[in-house]
């Protein structure tokens, strides 16, 4: 039996993500198309048969922390949980994505946790069992299990938990661009209830992805974040205008920021880009969708 995975845990950004309420029990309802990059975490899982089944994680970044609110940890004791299973398990992070940078680097380890898991255990969780216990971890667990398992677009309603796999944007290049801040996702939403914002709608963005009409998604992608969350991030407004400034085919804020994404035709560009946001000082990598 296999007792180590490892797992690479990919980044998503949202080609649309929209706020469209806030419930009684105080969570957002949303729109939002997520598509997977390829800037992963590697989460490596090994589990034993013996023992008082504790769970070990580690990460090599020290800001992470390693306890039971990390999302990684939380997954573990979800999926004993649900599967009625309990064995020891060591979990290692190693970071690639950036940090509370709306690239869902947290719920991606997640996500991968949850998988791995179940691979080790012997598959007793359906995928379906599998979104249903990301959800309970947050918004966006449920399309970094799809993603883990695949599938790598999908369009997410209501909290972000019902899925509907969708054609992804392939062959473009991405340049991502983190400039150190950080945003908490709670504190992201609460600036959102403050400035509710009219959102464009999701359907001609899914149009042009069913057609393959690229040019037709980078011109109608949106995230209604960026108007909220940019202001207060001087460093990210600076990397938005340095990749503005670039042959990048669109730009926007990823997530609920405040990581910038710049989308290019040209994979020369985007390298270019890359390189004149490293001289003005801000970590910068190019990767691609997929």
């Amino acid at each position: 039996m296999t007792t180590e995975l490892t797992v690479r845990a990919p980044a998503k950004i949202n080609l649309y993500l929209a706020v469209t309420g806030k419930e009684d029990n105080g969570y957002h309802t949303v729109e939002t198309v997520m598509q997977a990059i390829s800037l992963y975490d590697c989460v490596n899982i090994t589990r034993a048969d013996d023992g008082d089944a504790p769970i070990i994680l580690t990460c090599d970044v020290p800001a992470v922390p390693c306890g039971e609110d990390n999302l990684a940890w939380r997954a573990a004791e979800v999926f004993f949980a649900e599967s009625g299973m309990r064995f020891p398990v060591r979990i290692h992070i190693k970071k690639h994505i950036p940090i509370a940078g709306g690239l869902a680097g947290g719920s991606t380890d997640a996500a991968a946790v949850l998988c791995a898991l179940n691979r080790l255990a012997g598959e007793p969780l359906s995928r379906e069992t599998l979104l249903s216990a990301g959800a309970k971890l947050g918004m966006d667990v449920p399309f970094c299990v799809l993603s883990c398992l695949g599938v790598t677009a999908a369009l997410g309603l209501h909290y972000g938990e019902i899925m509907f796999p969708c054609k992804p944007l392939v062959g473009m290049t991405v340049v991502v661009a983190s400039s150190g801040e950080s945003v908490s996702t709670p504190w992201a939403y609460k600036r959102m209830d403050a400035v509710p914002l009219a959102a464009p709608g999701y359907a001609p963005l899914l149009g042009a992805l069913d057609a393959g009409d690229t040019d037709g998604v980078l011109s109608t992608m949106y995230n209604a974040f960026e108007e909220v969350i940019l202001p207060l991030c001087p460093s990210a407004a600076q990397c938005r205008e340095i990749l503005l400034s670039s042959r990048a085919d669109a730009v926007m804020m990823s997530g609920s920021g405040p990581t910038v994404i710049a989308l290019y035709h040209e994979e020369n560009a985007a390298h270019i880009a890359a390189q004149e946001l490293q001289k003005a000082g801000f970590s910068a990598a190019v990767c691609e969708t997929i």
